[in-house]
């Protein structure tokens, strides 16, 4: 039932408590003569996807009045076709303290056209209105509007590919090579090209549309977009002079192409940084592989679920490697790389994946970046296998005493081994699995010396899946030694004793 505001007045005056908290006084204006007004940033509008990230249209109003009732004031707002009625058209309930509705140019492209199928390059004009409710009171609504047009555009592609004779997989169109989106129609790539001709298409398998070089510009520098093929003196393509390492970035909104010469072997950064809730948001650098520099380790107990991502730069929240998707699986390996803010996808733990050991594999090899997390049991022994060795190479006699084994103690992702050692070479078997299969520890390089090193980096190697690595230490100098090896680190500490 309606009430009056004589009614409310009278209440107030006798001290009687209404409905509102004290709170609800501090969200409405005490003015009783404040107008609803909206109004609009622009009233003719024609978005750009070159500013896709840009604010396209605003529309802003004032409180409006409760008439000194002090009750508080929420807010609905509806946006329709000017020649439709609202009741068709968006709806939405705001609350209280709600003065504005704004939209980028992406976001608003992408409004119009899943609310009311707005059409690329075509003009529509719109309506939007806001009505301030005062709680209790029906007969004190406002409404407030503005008309304006709006002119979207056509999203250029959010994939890229190349083929030609000089692309790694020639011009196979189901097997073209992916390049990575880097922002809002730039794409990139860094790899080996070969010597002949490259253009690009849109979706793999489908020839065209495709992106191709304009004729007319003599530097070759200008990309043509067709949607189907055209006649063959249009269907152009990018010249590669010689076979090497390039790296190839591609504009399709400024309809740019680049051609740089690259270093392949040298990864694109030399410092990875795992941030998250697992570490407070605090920036852990990873541990760069020596044998492949492009993959980055990092073995840690997550104690604790949430998100996490990785950095380039400590501290830096822009060009960072993220998830593929919003909340995903530590299980998906999914990588895109972000240059500036966003998009923010980020992995998470879930609570029933912690209080457990992971080890992270993360590859930021262009064009095959990858995330790897699994996780990591202890092993409960090591053990020392060579010429070098107490048992030399005999499995069955290292299994039969301590002579070779490394045990752990407090830590059980730390393992020590005090003894003599001869001359000779020597690696750290996990399982000594008859085989000579199974899981190992091992130098980062073959031959490698074995000297005083403290928290040194030392290889797990899988023989299953590495079946053709098989590097060792060399012991120089016989002695008495101290070994100890962080598991989950993978990390190695000798002492001459």
């Amino acid at each position: 039932m309606k009430k009056s505001i004589m009614t409310a007045a009278a209440a107030l005056c006798l001290g009687i408590a209404c409905s509102c908290s004290e709170e609800d006084y501090k969200t409405v204006d005490p003015s009783a003569g404040n107008i609803l007004e909206m109004t609009a940033s622009g009233t003719e509008i024609k978005l750009d996807e070159k500013k896709a990230d840009s604010e396209a249209l605003a529309l802003n109003w004032t409180t409006g009045t409760n008439k000194g009732t002090g009750n508080a004031i929420t807010y609905t707002f509806e946006m329709a076709l000017k020649d439709s009625d609202y009741s068709s058209g968006y709806k939405e309930e705001l609350g209280r303290k709600a003065y504005s509705k704004t939209w980028t140019a992406k976001a608003l492209n992408d409004f119009l056209k899943s609310n009311f199928g707005a059409q690329s390059g075509v003009k529509a004009s719109y309506k939007a209105r806001v009505t301030a409710s005062v709680a209790e009171y029906d007969d004190l609504a406002q409404e407030s509007s503005v008309e304006f047009t709006v002119t979207p555009y056509e999203p250029v592609s959010t994939t890229l590919y190349m083929i030609g004779g000089a692309a790694p997989n020639g011009w196979s169109a189901d097997n073209a090579t992916e390049l990575t989106r880097t922002s809002t129609g730039v794409f990139s790539w860094t790899g080996t090209l070969n010597e002949g001709e490259l253009k690009f298409i849109t979706t793999s398998g489908q020839f065209w549309p495709a992106y191709v070089r304009e004729g007319s510009d003599a530097s070759g520098k200008t990309l043509r977009y067709f949607s189907e093929q055209p006649s063959d003196d249009l269907d152009l393509k990018f010249n590669i002079p010689e076979a090497r390492g390039y790296k190839i970035t591609a504009d399709i909104l400024n309809l740019t192409f680049t051609l740089e010469e690259a270093d392949v072997n040298k990864p694109p950064y030399d410092a990875i940084y795992f941030v998250g809730d697992p570490t407070g948001w605090s920036f852990v650098r990873m541990t760069q592989d020596p044998v492949n520099p492009f993959v980055f380790r990092y073995g840690t107990e997550f104690t604790s679920g949430g998100e996490f991502k990785f950095g380039t730069s400590d501290g830096s929240w822009e060009n960072m490697y993220k998830a593929s998707e919003e909340s995903a699986s530590i299980k998906n390996t999914g990588v895109q790389f972000v240059k500036g803010f966003d998009p923010d996808p980020k992995w998470k733990i879930n609570d029933e994946e912690t209080g457990k050991a992971y080890k992270i594999a993360f590859d930021i090899t262009p064009g095959k970046e990858s995330m790897n997390c699994v996780e990591f049991v202890p092993y409960e022994s090591l053990w020392l296998i060579g010429s070098a060795a107490p048992h030399g190479w005999s499995l069955d006699d290292a299994a039969s005493d301590d002579k070779c084994r490394l045990k752990a103690g407090d830590d059980k992702y730390i393992l020590t081994w005090t003894g003599d050692l001869s001359a000779g070479e020597m690696k750290i078997s996990c399982e000594l699995k008859r085989e000579w299969d199974g899981c190992w520890f091992m130098p980062t390089s073959a031959n490698k010396p074995f000297n005083t090193v403290s928290d040194e980096v030392i290889s797990f190697v899988d023989s299953n899946k590495d079946s053709g690595v098989d590097r060792k230490w060399i012991v120089e100098n016989a002695g008495n030694y101290t070994i100890t090896v962080n598991q989950l680190a993978e990390t190695i500490t000798i002492v001459k004793n």
